[in-house]
């Protein structure tokens, strides 16, 4: 038992490896931007001055969403989607997934669930003993249920889901804008060593790694945040891109897009000022979201200002349709 105890501590700890190395990188591009290039390389005051402050500037931004990432923890689901502890017991004297099922189904009828498994089951955590919300998925790694689960990024030793989607997105910019910042004031300095012009071989090394460097994650970030672009425009997570959601009629890739605006709304928030920033400003509590056939009603309440009142409703009545066609799917099963 202790020998088990100490393995999960030191597998814990690993996992911190690729943290420490993005700080590592980080600290030092900072010292080799600061100190070799631009304040023994450039001669110029004013380069040197208008440098600095973009570049403190990303640097901040960077850092701030980077921190926000690492150290939020990701959301679960509330208490009233764990079984009570009379449900549990009557789910775990059944045998079966057929007999299970009718239990789980009624039980979610008082919920907000609307996705099922690809056999048409409700979704269940056994680990977790709960009815997994919509989009919610459990973490082998974080050992924990988390609201509309994205993935699962080692670099940040962290899930990313509905309490930090927001800040992922913000720190993938900031990374890019930093890099690319980094390219375009070095990359002049570069060639001229490139070519031979200085001889400074400490400063000269700095230089071109820091530019090479930079260039490498410029590239991998680029694609990386334009493809969570996308999966924000069409209101997608990665596993939802990888594995479509189902739901009682059957698989819906696209159930969750409510059009561009709004699905950009649901990430960001309504408050378009603080959308720059990573301080949380997300709709909803990540474990209900408007579906596709509520589109006009949820646009309609996002342009008003009235989202969080409209989704209400409209989840309300799709939760009368899932309970209606879940009564139809229990007589199919017990006959």
């Amino acid at each position: 038992m202790l020998l088990s105890a100490c393995l999960r501590r030191c597998a814990r700890l690993l996992y911190w490896i690729p943290v420490t190395i993005v700080i590592m990188v980080v600290m030092w591009s900072y010292y080799a931007y600061v100190v070799p290039f631009c304040w023994i390389l450039l001669s110029s005051s004013t380069q040197k001055g208008v440098f600095l402050c973009l570049f403190h500037v990303c640097f901040v931004m960077f850092s701030w969403s980077f921190w926000k990432t690492l150290s939020t923890p990701p959301s679960s689901p509330s208490v009233e989607f764990q079984l009570s502890s009379s449900d549990s017991l009557l789910y775990e004297q059944e045998r079966g997934d057929m007999e299970k099922s009718p239990i789980l189904l009624e039980i979610s009828k008082k919920l907000s669930v609307h996705t099922r498994k690809a056999a048409g089951a409700i979704r269940f955590c056994h680990h977790c003993q709960l009815i997994k919300p919509d989009r919610c998925h459990h973490c082998s790694v974080c050992q924990m249920c988390v609201l509309k689960m994205d993935h699962h990024c080692p670099w940040l030793n962290n899930c990313i889901g509905f309490s930090n989607y927001k800040f992922f997105l913000l720190f993938l910019l900031y990374s890019l804008l930093y890099c690319l910042l980094i390219i375009a004031t070095v990359t002049p300095t570069f060639i001229q060593l490139w070519l031979g012009k200085l001889f400074d071989s400490c400063v000269k090394l700095h230089v071109l790694f820091l530019t090479l460097v930079s260039a490498m994650f410029a590239v991998t970030l680029c694609f990386l945040l334009f493809f969570h672009i996308w999966l924000l425009a069409s209101n997608k997570t990665t596993l939802e891109w990888l594995s479509v959601p189902f739901f009682v009629d059957g698989p819906a890739s696209e159930a969750f897009d409510v059009g561009v605006r709004a699905n950009l709304s649901q990430v960001f928030g309504r408050n378009k000022s603080l959308w720059p920033f990573p301080v949380f400003s997300s709709q909803g509590d990540g474990q209900s979201f408007p579906l596709r056939w509520q589109m006009s009603s949820y646009s309609l309440s996002v342009m008003n200002g009235n989202g969080h009142r409209a989704m209400e409703g409209s989840v309300e009545r799709a939760s009368q349709r899932v309970s209606q066609l879940g009564d139809f799917r229990k007589i199919w099963i017990t006959g």
